[in-house]
């Protein structure tokens, strides 16, 4: 979705309220209940816009296995160590900075073993088949690491165990039709780009063409992602039958044999597909393993950096908030302009490694203001707390109270703004990702981070802190008692 269609979200919005409001019978409708009104339900639409319509959102280059090369996964190895040291830069090392630094360490650019996983429901034979190929690859002296896990949960979020992101081809067993939860696991595995083979074991127990039906359900059910050759049929531990055996004087006996395992379609797709793509194989999931760990350290590196962005912009707000109890402004725009400082944003930005111009911060703190307005979070910001400020039991001094309280409001929704945006443009793999700021992304987040920030106890709490803040600069009177 682009800027252009979210504002029209906003604007159809409050036109509807514009129709809706004065076509109400009874009592009379200010204009100005009305443009509080009609901000709320547009900036409440534009929100919903922004979280169910993902174009709104960078998009990450998806990889699979064929796309994957050395340089790739080299970069991102390097990445992860520029963030681990980013984050041990921005604060005192600690235990989780050392154990990112272990799991770096542990990563191999150089492996060659292949990891193949063997995972499945309980009961459809995965030990079993696990100990014939760990004999069969001792025996033929082929380097492989074979791992087993009990039966993997799907997940709605798409999240898989570590001992599944570490293997390069995943054995998933079953022993018939597929079950709802085995198929969603296997739609998990595909989301994730892991290399599978479908394993239906026990095929002794069908008849031929029941093994023929179930082998063509099967295809059926998974061939968009899932290729004929990549379903496998084995019977690891083959049930006895019933074998008689005639003697010479024509007597006969009855014993029960066990045939032998049959796993050689198993394997002869196994020598196949690592003959073929074991190389990719491995870097993609070394590829996969790096990005994990660089999730991690840019999760726990955001988390610092807004710890340390919170007393920025608590000090900013206070600042702003102060300047204007003592000397209101008489415009909204000035309000605006007033509440967002480029210092600020250059502070804020220093935090992200974004390197702000005092031209570029000036810009940024401008075009704030500008979205401020535009979207009508000045108007709204400043009636909503004027309404929670009627029934305190101070007054205040022409109406500074209200524009500091306010103004100190709208410093912290463009801080919090900042720190998202800042956010997306550290994580850009450029020179100088401060170049790239986006204002019609930023007025986007701005939108948003209003909205999470409208609740009527938030703003409570906000209200009695910035009362607090300012008693102590004087000029709050207690109100007598009525």
């Amino acid at each position: 979705m682009s800027a252009q269609s979210s504002q029209r979200i906003f604007w159809g919005a409050g036109t509807l309220v514009l129709c809706i409001w004065f076509l109400i019978p009874g009592g009379n409708h200010g204009f100005s209940e009305f443009l509080t009104a009609g901000m709320v339900v547009g900036l409440g639409s534009l929100a919903v816009s922004l979280k169910f319509f993902p174009g709104l959102k960078r998009q990450v280059p998806d990889l699979d296995a064929t796309q994957m090369t050395r340089p790739i996964v080299e970069k991102t190895v390097a990445t992860s160590a520029s963030l681990i040291e980013q984050l041990e830069t921005l604060a005192e090392p600690t235990p989780q900075s050392a154990a990112f630094k272990e799991q770096l360490d542990l990563i191999d650019l150089h492996r060659q073993e292949p990891r193949l996983l063997v995972t499945g429901a309980p009961g459809v034979g995965k030990s079993t088949l696990m100990e014939l190929l760990q004999t069969r690859y001792q025996a033929s002296k082929e380097a492989c690491v074979l791992h087993e896990i009990g039966s993997l949960s799907h997940s709605a979020t798409l999240e898989i165990s570590p001992p599944v992101m570490a293997a390069d081809l995943i054995l998933y067993v079953i022993q018939g039709d597929l079950t709802d939860s085995e198929y969603q696991c296997l739609q998990t595995l595909q989301a994730h780009k892991q290399r599978v083979l479908v394993v239906l074991n026990k095929q002794d127990q069908y008849l031929p063409t029941q093994r023929l039906i179930l082998q063509q359900k099967l295809q059926q059910r998974l061939q968009p992602w899932l290729s004929e050759s990549d379903i496998v049929t084995t019977s690891a531990y083959p049930q006895a039958v019933k074998v008689r055996r005639y003697s010479e004087d024509g007597s006969c006996q009855e014993e029960l044999e066990r045939p032998q395992p049959d796993v050689s379609g198993l394997t002869q797709r196994l020598d196949q597909v690592l003959a073929a793509e074991k190389g990719q194989l491995i870097l993609f999931q070394t590829y996969q393993q790096t990005v994990a760990l660089r999730t991690q350290v840019q999760g726990e590196l955001n988390g610092v950096r807004r710890q340390l962005a919170t007393p920025i912009i608590e000090r900013y707000q206070w600042i702003t908030g102060a300047t204007a109890f003592a000397n209101p402004v008489p415009t909204l725009d000035m309000l605006a302009a007033a509440a967002i400082s480029a210092k600020m944003v250059m502070e804020l930005g220093s935090l992200y490694r974004l390197k702000f111009s005092l031209a570029q911060a000036q810009a940024v703190a401008s075009t704030l203001a500008t979205a401020m307005l535009k979207l009508g979070l000045v108007e709204v910001s400043t009636q909503a707390l004027s309404s929670l400020l009627k029934g305190h039991h101070f007054t205040f001094v022409a109406g500074g109270l209200v524009q500091g309280v306010s103004t100190a409001h709208l410093t912290r929704i463009a801080g919090l703004s900042l720190l998202e945006h800042f956010q997306e443009l550290s994580d850009l793999a450029v020179a100088a990702p401060e170049s790239n700021w986006d204002p019609e992304k930023l007025k986007q987040i701005v939108a948003k981070v209003f909205q999470e920030h409208q609740k009527v106890d938030a703003l409570k709490d906000f209200t009695q802190q910035s009362i607090g803040r300012f008693r102590r600069q004087g000029g709050l009177l207690e109100a007598p008692a009525s």
